[in-house]
């Protein structure tokens, strides 16, 4: 367990933690907006409104390893291999917890209305790839700002709240939302006006896809973004020790079940970089 919580991730800062009680498909339903309040006049009835709903699969996976550390190299490594053994353990499942969250950044998979996530039809992918800069990351705050409930409806103006990059943007991102003056600017004497717009969130696992490719995320409290979803709410990963009979060993195991999954598109954006 000290291993799994010294493990440096950052999936937890923007996506939402939730609880599946089995491993059969499971239907996320978020509901929509209420309809906005209109005008009663006097004497007159209230007017009915209506809450739509949608609807994304989450199903529930195994994750896990078995290590077998042999009698010899437990007695020649006086018994450090049994002290170090189930903290990388831990490590290595808040790891792939972490795989499993950035694995939908790059892979992009459809939701439920058949569209990719980051999609021009869902009003949350950049029309042409840009550096972070002022420009672009204006554009991609007003298009969260912008997005709808439905086609036609009002504004649900959602408040970017992480700005997501690979390590090769994290330098002129935090400058980005640090500088009181646009470092991007010819003239040093320029404002800045997305200064504080967001807080930085860096990922390694994002250069292995594209070292130019960045992302906007809303609060995860207000706004469905990506859900990580445990086994009866159950964060922490299962490590069991076994003795190893027929070899004089040990064996240890290691699982955790989890599953991450996009619920809503509104609260996310990306631009694919230049």
């Amino acid at each position: 367990l000290r291993g799994w919580e010294e493990q440096e991730e950052t999936f937890q800062l923007w996506t939402r933690p939730g609880v599946l009680t089995d491993f059969r498909p499971a239907k996320r339903v978020g509901l929509g907006l209420a309809d906005s309040l209109v005008l009663k006049e006097e004497g007159a009835e209230y007017q009915h409104g209506t809450v739509g709903d949608r609807g994304e699969d989450i199903t529930l996976a195994t994750y896990g390893r078995v290590y077998q550390i042999t009698r010899e190299a437990i007695i020649n490594d006086d018994l450090s291999l049994l002290v170090g053994m189930p903290m990388k353990m831990g490590r290595a499942a808040r790891r792939t917890i972490g795989n499993l969250v950035y694995a939908i950044f790059t892979a992009n998979p459809n939701m439920a209305d058949g569209v990719a996530l980051f999609h021009a039809d869902h009003n949350n992918l950049a029309s042409s790839g840009g550096a972070p800069g002022v420009v672009s990351l204006g554009a991609a705050r007003a298009a969260m700002w912008t997005q709808t409930e439905k086609t036609g409806g009002a504004a649900l103006n959602i408040t970017p709240r992480y700005f997501i990059v690979p390590a090769a943007l994290e330098t002129i991102a935090t400058q980005l939302m640090r500088s009181t003056v646009d470092p991007t600017a010819q003239k040093g004497h320029a404002t800045n006006p997305v200064a504080g717009m967001a807080e930085v969130v860096v990922d390694g696992r994002l250069d292995a896809s594209s070292a130019t490719a960045w992302f906007l995320a809303g609060d995860p409290n207000m706004h469905d973004t990506i859900e990580v979803a445990y086994l009866d709410g159950v964060q922490e990963p299962f490590i069991e020790e076994e003795t190893a009979w027929s070899t004089d060993g040990v064996r240890l195991k290691v699982r955790i079940d989890a599953a991450a999954k996009a619920l809503d598109h509104r609260a996310l954006y990306k631009n694919p970089g230049a």
